[in-house]
């Protein structure tokens, strides 16, 4: 009969441990890349709005003096 080896049950735990952790620290891992992605989005919108923004203020600016202007001519 073949003698009992405690070392195997030892190592086949430590690996199924290990393979548990892996798993978790892909799962959250890819929750930390998906979080970042989204507030780079976030902060490209932002950027965009303030732009328009600007555009938008500009553009009311321009009208006002148009509308000075065709004031005084009339």
């Amino acid at each position: 009969m073949p003698e009992f080896n405690p070392t195997l049950p030892f190592i086949m735990t430590i690996i199924i441990l290990l393979v548990i952790l892996a798993v978790f620290a892909m799962k959250y891992g890819a929750q930390f890349v998906r979080d970042r992605s989204h507030a780079a989005r976030g902060t490209d919108t932002d950027l965009r709005l303030k732009t328009l923004d600007e555009q938008s203020s500009n553009l009311e600016k321009r009208v006002t003096h148009i509308e000075a202007l065709l004031k005084e001519v009339e």
